[in-house]
């Protein structure tokens, strides 16, 4: 008994440990989601709204992006949004997450593909008022943007791999559960046997053991009975014949 609450104790302590790992890889990918969103809010720059750097980092934008600037950002905060959601659930759901994560590197492929080596004069235009609106250089922005995307990829992978790793060792312990509980029963099951067949012995005994007494008193209680009443002693008595005499 003592051997198994040690075990048990274990188990429990191995699980807290894999909890609090889990717990960690959490605010890690957090702190890698957040990274991310904060270098994509800088293609929303409410500071520079109407003026003739907007203007040209809008139509610099389209090109780079395949698409305007209000449409594609509008559209961004909602998948970061999603992504936000499904990253800090207190349950992890990988495939969740994992799609989420998916839908918004999507988004960016068209720039992350993009390549701009021509030197003409809209090139670098475009260069310089995306320079101009987000402080950073074209193939910076997108090298960072890369670092941040796979950072998430990867915390994700590693809380996945956690989890699974959580979830296979409470399995193991509620099979084990179940195994310990069966093995119980068969014990009950065949002690309450023994019993049975021992009450069976010490039943058919007293029953024998009584059943031999009983004759015996019965024995002792016979008396013996006689149909008939004893017949009283006949005395018989000589009669005289008078006429032998007389002959």
């Amino acid at each position: 008994m003592e051997t198994k609450d040690t075990l048990s104790s274990c188990s429990d302590s191995e699980e807290q440990q894999m909890q609090q790992i889990q717990d960690k890889a959490k605010k890690s990918c957090m702190v890698s989601f957040r990274q991310l969103h904060s270098h994509l809010k800088l293609l929303s720059n409410n500071d520079l709204k109407g003026t003739q750097t907007e203007s040209g980092f809008k139509r610099a934008f389209a090109t780079l992006f395949g698409q305007d600037l209000e449409t594609f950002t509008g559209t961004m905060f909602l998948n970061m949004d999603q992504l936000d959601k499904q990253l800090d659930k207190v349950k992890f759901q990988e495939i969740g997450s994992m799609a989420a994560f998916k839908v918004l590197k999507t988004q960016f492929q068209m720039f992350i593909k993009s390549r701009i080596y021509l030197d003409d004069e809209y090139v670098i235009m475009t260069r310089n008022y995306f320079l101009q609106y987000i402080q950073l250089a074209i193939r910076e922005f997108r090298v960072t943007l890369i670092q941040h995307m796979e950072s998430v990829k990867k915390s994700i992978d590693e809380r996945a791999h956690h989890k699974r790793e959580y979830d296979s060792r409470v399995n193991e312990r509620y099979i084990q559960t179940i195994e310990e509980k069966v093995d119980t029963s068969k014990v009950l099951d065949a002690s309450l046997v023994k019993i049975k067949s021992s009450g069976i012995e010490l039943v058919e005994q007293d029953t024998s053991s009584r059943s031999g007494n009983d004759a015996h008193a019965n024995d002792a209680d016979i008396i013996p009975i006689y149909d008939e009443e004893p017949m009283a002693e006949v005395h018989t008595t000589a009669k005289i014949n008078i006429f032998a005499a007389d002959q």
